[in-house]
């Protein structure tokens, strides 16, 4: 649960931003909603009564079902968009009679609805990007709390309710749908107010994105802009993606290393916003206390060693860190990671002091994965640190050596920021070990 306590954290500190993408309004009508395959499909056969065009933009299964784009459906759009002039009719506002019945009273689950709303009900200060036309928010779930804001309408002036950015347009506003391979290269190439607030929520706050693919070519287009002005704090990540379903390793480790983005998984939608709202309430407790941190990074006060014997101990400094704004360069905060550090090494001296060997391991790699240590103040005392974990770390059970210790690096190796593994493989070639240790295996496993 330490994902949603992070994201808890960020519900408190009213610095939680949802990206919601198709399957959002697909779960809430139980499927109703189209893909965007799907619009197209429906656009096409609007003015394609013989399927000449259908055939022509659309692969069809056995059964003379549409399964895939020939084109990129940007292209697809771009060319029914022609036809649809031809045909002296407008491609968009046929997309907002599409969208009008497919989401609506009759099409949404009223069971998943109550629980949504109850959510932000009791939440209300959650800001909503939106690549989705429909207004399942607006009109459904926050109708009496909302405020939409859609690329070339007038911003509303009451600065009340809950933000919610159509960054690819709304059928409230059928000429604002961003659709076609123009509209999306005009989107991305916009540096007006709208898209400026956008990348800035982006960058600024913690972001759960719900309802999309992650292969899909626009959501990655923007993590890749986003990822590269994003500042470095002390989280793993400040992007969570929620997947209802298992994903492959590979995939997690590409957007975890590429974009630094944590993958939630099997996770239905309803389950996610439940889980949040279990920890609310240790989240909170969590950033009141927040306070300590800065009289401990003043010199004012210390941590008790009761508490830094705590597993937990560290990944609750470093979500109050990131929650207070402490950025990943901040020299003093530095100074107290390393002591703390150090202070668990201290631990492991102790009589009966195995499982701070094995916390020691967990402790560098969890700051290995949410900051760049490389070509830092730190490189020096950290990988001091590193080198005496592997010291008494070993792949089998010697007395003496903690097999635990050595079995948190290997399985947990691949957690850690692609700079800092390198580095730490170089550490390990360029030392001498006990071979039967097996330090060498820890990376390559």
């Amino acid at each position: 649960m330490n994902d949603y306590l992070d994201l808890s954290t960020s519900l408190y500190t009213k610095t939680l931003t949802l990206f919601v993408g198709t399957g959002f309004s697909k779960y809430m009508t139980d499927g109703k909603a189209p893909s965007w395959l799907e619009l197209l499909v429906k656009c096409t056969k609007k003015i394609d009564k013989k399927d000449i065009l259908l055939n022509q933009l659309f692969n069809l299964d056995s059964s003379g079902k549409p399964k895939e784009a020939i084109y990129e459906l940007t292209i697809c759009a771009q060319i029914l968009e022609i036809e649809y002039k031809k045909n002296k009719k407008n491609i968009k506002e046929a997309i907002a009679e599409i969208i009008r019945d497919s989401v609506n009273e009759t099409t949404i689950n009223s069971d998943k609805l109550e629980l949504i709303q109850n959510f932000f009900h009791e939440y209300p200060d959650i800001n909503i990007i939106t690549t989705n036309y429909d207004t399942l928010f607006s009109d459904y779930i926050i109708s009496t709390n909302s405020r939409v804001i859609i690329e070339g309408s007038t911003m509303p002036r009451i600065n009340i309710g809950q933000n919610i950015y159509h960054i690819h347009g709304s059928i409230l506003k059928p000429e604002s749908i961003v659709l076609t391979l123009n509209d999306y290269y005009n989107f991305q190439n916009n540096n007006n107010y709208f898209s400026r607030k956008f990348y800035t929520l982006l960058q600024e706050t913690t972001v759960a994105i719900l309802g999309y693919s992650l292969g899909d070519f626009n959501l990655n287009t923007i993590l890749n802009e986003v990822k590269s002005t994003r500042k470095q704090s002390f989280r793993k990540s400040d992007i969570y993606y929620v997947n209802k379903s298992s994903i492959p390793e590979i995939i997690s480790k590409f957007y975890n290393l590429t974009y630094g983005i944590k993958t939630i998984e099997d996770q239905q939608i309803d389950e996610f916003f439940e889980n949040i709202d279990k920890v609310y309430d240790k989240g909170k407790e969590l950033i009141e206390s927040a306070n300590d941190l800065l009289d401990v990074i003043a010199r004012k006060s210390e941590f008790v060693d009761d508490f830094l014997k705590l597993r937990i101990a560290l990944p609750t400094i470093l979500m109050q860190a990131s929650s207070l704004g402490i950025e990943a360069n901040n020299k003093d905060f530095l100074k107290v990671l390393l002591d703390i550090l150090n202070k668990k090494r201290e631990f492991t001296r102790e009589d009966n002091a195995w499982p701070q060997y094995e916390c020691l391991a967990d402790w560098l790699i969890e700051v290995a994965s949410s900051i760049e240590i490389k070509d830092t103040e730190i490189e020096n005392e950290f990988c001091d640190l590193v080198k005496y974990s592997f010291k008494y770390s070993s792949k089998v059970k010697y007395r003496g050596y903690s097999w635990y210790a050595w079995k948190q690096w290997n399985s947990k190796w691949h957690e850690m920021k692609i700079e800092n593994q390198i580095m730490l493989e170089d550490l390990i070639k360029s030392n001498t070990w006990d071979k039967d240790l097996e330090i060498e295996l820890i990376y390559k496993s």
